[in-house]
Order: C-alpha cells, then structure tokens, then sequence
C-alpha cells in the first residue's frame, strides 16, 4: 500500500508535485485539509488553487481523497466558535464558503482503509480522533460505540444543512466540530475533535491505533 499524504495546503501550489506521478505510483492520494487561509498567497489565488485541488481528485476520487481541516470548517459553522482561527479571511467568507458547499460531495471529515503493512486499518484525518470524543458523537446520535464507524460520521456530516439562511441545522453536531475544549486554546485537550485535537492529548487518548494527522508541525 503506497499511500500520499498532503496536509495544510493553505494556499501554496506544492501539492502540484502529485500530478507529475503516473497513477500506478500510489494507491491514494489524501488531502488532509487546510486548503486556505495563507500568509503567502492572497485570494483570490487561494480560490483558484482550490478549484485546481478539486479536480484534480474528481479525475478519480475512488483514489484521491479530500478531507476537511479546521480553517475550512471555520467558512461553514455557525457556532460561537466557528471562526476561531488565525488568519481568517473575513471579507472572503461568502467566496469560500461557495466554493467549500459546491464541492462538498467530495469532501470528507476521515478516510479509512486497509493496511496490511501495519495489520489493520489506518485512518486519516486533519487531527485525529481520541475515545473521548467519539463518545460524545455515539451520545448525540444514540448510538453505541460499537456502532460507530467513519462510513457514519461522514454520513452525518454530509446531511448536515449549510445553508447559513436556514434554522433547520444540528447545532450539537456542529459544535462537536468546533473547537471543543475548556482549558487550551490550541486544542491540547482529549474533548477536542478530528479539526482540532493536538498530539500530546491525541496520544493519551487514541480511538484508533493507527492514525495519520495534520494540523501540526509534529
């Protein structure tokens, strides 16, 4: 299982290098997330390298992957805490958010998948996801644990309404994709979900043996 990785785009025009490898070269491709709010390249170039990223996976999406970071969640809540991050674009909101609900479909919280190299599944996100929060998801939809899966979650958040107009939306759901802690502002806390949750608090409590993360230098 050959598999790349490319995280925290925010802009820049090297995730580029993927298009010049033949298709035989990796089995995935996955996107981590973060695709805007750069302190290198301005909008609407932003935009732009966005739509780029878009069709790149269309041109085969069974094998590329794009999944969501917290700076492109930020566009789309309407949760007190929604726009907390840095470098957020507040004259470029309506922008993103057109582009980010347009190709939606595509879009993803996780993937999952098979690696045999490593004896079970591994599972990317933006953060990670640790045992803490998944409960609290299984808690809001009355599931049990066992039951949860990523097929579900992605589920959820496809049916989730975006529409900034429309009072039918899950406000606990989004929420929980929120910046979701007491204490740290970072997100080095385990109540923190698959957009924000730091390493140190992801490695105390891991749902999952064997996950692949952004949203760090680490």
């Amino acid at each position: 299982m050959k598999i790349l990785v490319i995280p925290d785009i925010h802009g820049s025009h090297e995730w580029k290098v993927v298009k010049t490898l033949s298709v035989e070269e990796y089995d995935y491709a996955v996107f981590l997330g973060d695709y805007f709010d750069s302190w290198e390249n301005e909008w609407p170039e932003q935009g732009e390298n966005f739509k780029a990223i878009c069709d790149f996976v269309r041109e085969d999406s069974e094998h590329r992957k794009l999944l969501l970071g917290n700076h492109d969640w930020s566009y789309l809540s309407r949760t007190p805490h929604g726009a907390g991050v840095s470098g957020h674009q507040n004259y470029h909101v309506e922008e993103i958010r057109n582009l980010l609900t347009k190709n939606r479909d595509i879009i993803d919280i996780a993937f999952e998948c098979e690696a045999n190299c490593l004896g079970g599944k591994i599972v990317f996100s933006y953060a990670g996801f640790s045992r803490t929060w998944v409960k609290f998801f299984c808690n809001l939809f009355d599931i049990l644990e066992n039951d949860w899966s990523i097929s579900f979650l992605n589920e959820q958040w496809h049916n989730l309404v975006l529409n900034p107009m429309s009072v039918e939306f899950n406000y606990n759901f989004e929420e929980l994709l929120d910046w979701y802690g007491l204490l740290s502002g970072s997100g080095n806390e385990i109540t923190q979900g698959p957009l924000w949750i730091r390493p140190e608090a992801l490695l105390k409590d891991a749902f999952y043996e064997t996950q692949i993360v952004g949203h760090t230098e680490l």
